[in-house]
């Protein structure tokens, strides 16, 4: 039991750093997704690329190695999509 104490707390402790590793590249994404809105208003470019967008998924699904399947991703990353659409329009605010 203590052996299995011991590897389950390994395990968590490893998930932990992933997780802290993915909230800090989430926060990295959205602060250059900001700077590129910048640019792109002040090009006067609309701010949404609907070619753009199916490229990203594309090659989140190239990307993906597994065991996740394609439409997880895809589901995750159109979640991180729309969170910093949300944070873009805050921003105006």
């Amino acid at each position: 039991m203590d052996e299995f104490k011991e590897k389950l707390n390994q395990y968590r402790e490893e998930i932990n750093k992933i997780d802290k590793k993915i909230v800090e590249y989430l926060n990295e994404r959205a602060r250059i997704v900001l700077e590129v809105k910048r640019l792109k208003e002040k090009e006067n470019v609309p701010l949404y690329d609907a070619k753009r967008e199916e490229e990203l998924i594309n090659n989140i699904v190239k990307y993906n190695k597994g065991p996740l399947y394609n439409d997880n991703i895809v589901q995750i990353f159109e979640a991180i999509l729309r969170n910093v659409q949300i944070l873009e329009k805050d921003e105006n605010l």
